[in-house]
């Protein structure tokens, strides 16, 4: 979809009750719909990240970076990584149910700094 398409779309939404638009409406509304397609935002990664894996893992494990669809989570121990690397289908199931559209294919697991 191009710009033009995101403009018109996200005009449309939350129109006042005259029909008048502020540019600061439009833009918001095309800023707030680009920010929900694609990939999750760091906030949204950590909040998943700790309902897919639970309050004790996500103390041991951080997620680092996403790219290409890839996630890699830093852990903080060998335990750990054998851990979540044996849990990684059902994690991945969850993630995919908490970020609805926004995909991630893969969890790469690593023992890293965590801070």
């Amino acid at each position: 979809m191009n710009i033009r398409m995101w403009f018109y779309r996200c005009s449309l939404i939350n129109d006042p009750p005259g029909g008048e638009k502020s540019i600061e409406g439009v833009l918001g509304n095309i800023l707030k719909a680009l920010k929900t397609k694609g990939r999750p935002t760091e906030e949204e990664m950590f909040d998943c990240w700790e309902k897919a894996v639970g309050v004790e893992a996500s103390r041991h494990s951080k997620p680092q970076t996403l790219k290409g669809g890839i996630l890699t989570v830093n852990v903080d121990s060998s335990g750990w990584l054998y851990q979540l690397t044996t849990q990684k289908k059902g994690v991945l199931e969850r993630l995919a149910g908490k970020l609805g559209s926004k995909k991630i294919k893969d969890v790469r697991f690593r023992i890293g700094d965590i801070k």
